[in-house]
């Protein structure tokens, strides 16, 4: 539908960031029951509903307001999201899209484990024009997801020009992504950043640093693992995220 009310673009500079992300849950499903409960999980966890709420925090945490919000699941799992967001603007004004600025996220659940291993991926990308800056919601991402491995690129496009009308092709500093996570993020995982700072273009991957069976086996509690099968679960798994962060299968 049309309208002729137009939001007023305050700190529009013409600078398109965009911030993408894949990120990687890798459980291990110890029985045939567990199946059907990992799909159950999958579908109640990253559920439409649910992934509007996180877009909406994402949204918030950068300094965005929300414009309009689809979105649609799928059978038998899976869903997309996609939130239209503008900055400072007043609740009154919203009333229509401003598509320079969005969030979108995708979710990629295996429906068939492989060697007892289902490996559940979100893609989530994230496009802002002004002065909200998307780096600040990197490590709430992560922790959101709790993600074992991580895929992350970040652009700027475009130009802009500063008050004396000299041409700027970024409006803040960055040598590469790695140096805004927290520490405790730093902590956690393996990091390896790629950088094409005269292109700005900047990549960074993380992996879990250790394997807590807590984390990746599914329903762990209800199921009882002998010390023998928990290191050979352990070595599964550290293989399987192992493969995502160098992004190559070597089986």
């Amino acid at each position: 539908m049309q309208t002729d009310t137009k939001i007023a673009l305050y700190g529009f500079n013409n600078l398109t960031k965009s911030l993408s992300f894949s990120l990687y849950r890798v459980h291990y499903l110890v029985a045939t029951q567990a199946v059907t409960d990992y799909h159950t999980y999958i579908n109640e966890t990253y559920n439409g509903s649910r992934l509007e709420e996180l877009l909406t925090k994402i949204c918030h945490a950068i300094g965005g307001n929300v414009l309009n919000i689809a979105s649609q699941d799928y059978t038998p799992q899976g869903a997309s999201v996609t939130l239209m967001m503008s900055e400072e603007a007043k609740p009154e004004s919203l009333v229509a899209h401003l598509d320079k600025s969005h969030l979108c996220i995708h979710t990629y659940p295996e429906e068939t484990a492989q060697d007892n291993i289902a490996i559940f991926r979100a893609d989530i990308e994230l496009s802002t024009c002004g002065v909200i800056s998307p780096l600040k919601v990197l490590d709430y991402v992560i922790e959101a997801f709790s993600a074992d491995v991580v895929d992350i690129d970040y652009r700027i496009r475009g130009m802009t020009r500063d008050q004396q009308g000299k041409k700027c092709f970024s409006d803040h500093d960055i040598m590469q992504i790695s140096d805004h996570l927290a520490n405790d993020t730093l902590d956690r995982y393996q990091v390896k950043d790629s950088v094409m700072a005269a292109n700005n273009l900047f990549h960074c991957k993380l992996a879990r640093h250790s394997i807590d069976l807590k984390q990746h086996v599914f329903n762990l509690a209800n199921n009882h693992i002998t010390a023998f099968d928990e290191e050979r679960i352990k070595q599964q798994l550290a293989f399987e995220l192992n493969e995502l962060f160098i992004g190559k299968a070597m089986g």
